[in-house]
């Protein structure tokens, strides 16, 4: 009998002692975005500073395809024990459910918000050859008349959706040009080809400082920090044009608690490590954290923001 109590009682000691070793093995951050690009190096960055606090690998894996929809059904369908995390964005966790209705599939249900990760400024950007001075010099020469392209790394990605609110919010002449290969729009912008190009701000500091492009405004609520004599859209009152790209972590729905806890903790210690914001303001990424529940309410009214803007602008996704 002594013996069946003592087997008992180690059976429910051994699932405590193993929650609270979290972790005791390597653990992976999907990223749904391609090697390279500004969400890969945050998922990295973030990685190197988690594995160095928790004492194991953390390894990042790249699964691309359809706007990060098919990273982003990876992942939820991983096990949820904390061994498989995902670098959410504002494409991936509020506008990919409004983009494939048919698939049934709902990131924000399939999984649960650990902690908000960074944040980079849009802007709006041209060639100085457009002979467009201003965003409201842009928006006047619409209105006279003027018949304007702009280009965005795809359908129904956020950008493509910031230059629809453009458009819709001060009623221009605007056609959208999507690219599969992004920086081939960049080089399109310069030589003439498409007028306007709508893009983060981490991947045209280098052209706007040779001269090669020209930012009329960013969209974030304060200047941007590589572009401080760029105004925002706010500056110039265009409020509505507020409109800022997010990455955040993200895990399995049905992932315990208090590895969720233990998470948002970690990477809110590491949003304030020098070292650390040094690597993302250095590819003008502003480090971002909080609570759990903040970076779901954040979630929850991107999602709502972006459904109407995807219906407004009528966007839509061949099935």
């Amino acid at each position: 009998m002594v013996r069946l109590i003592l087997l008992a009682l180690v059976a429910l000691i051994v699932p405590a002692h193993a929650q609270e070793t979290y972790p005791s093995r390597a653990i992976t951050i999907v990223c749904p975005f391609a090697a390279g690009t500004t969400p890969d190096l945050i998922a990295r960055q973030f990685a190197d500073a988690l594995s160095k606090r928790v004492g194991q690998p953390v390894v990042v894996e790249s699964k691309l395809g359809a706007g990060g929809l098919i990273g982003t059904e990876y992942a939820a369908q991983q096990k949820p024990d904390g061994y498989t995390l995902f670098l959410g964005s504002k494409d991936t966790n509020a506008v990919l459910v409004h983009l494939y209705p048919k698939r049934n599939f709902d990131p924000n249900k399939a999984l649960v918000p650990i902690s908000l990760l960074g944040a980079i400024d849009n802007a709006f950007v041209v060639s100085p050859s457009l002979g467009i001075d201003s965003l409201k010099d842009f928006i006047e020469a619409s209105k006279k008349g003027r018949t304007f392209t702009f280009a965005s790394p795809g359908v129904g990605t956020n950008l493509h959706l910031l230059g629809e609110l453009l458009r819709i919010n001060e009623n221009l002449k605007m056609t959208h040009v999507p690219y599969r290969a992004f920086p081939t729009a960049f080089q399109d912008v310069m030589t003439g080809r498409v007028d306007m190009v709508v893009a983060g701000v981490p991947p045209i500091t280098g052209m706007l400082a040779a001269g090669k492009l020209k930012a009329l405004a960013v969209t974030g609520p304060k200047r941007a920090a590589g572009l401080p004599d760029v105004p925002t859209t706010k500056e110039l009152g265009y409020d509505d044009l507020t409109f800022v790209g997010w990455f955040g972590l993200l895990a399995p729905t049905g992932t315990p608690q208090a590895i969720v806890d233990k998470l948002n903790a970690e990477a809110r210690a590491i949003a304030q490590q020098p070292d650390y914001r040094a690597s993302l303001e250095k590819v003008y990424v502003t480090p971002a954290s909080g609570t759990a529940a903040e970076f779901k309410s954040l979630m929850e009214a991107e999602t709502k923001r972006m459904g109407d803007l995807v219906v407004k602008a009528d966007v839509k996704i061949e099935q």
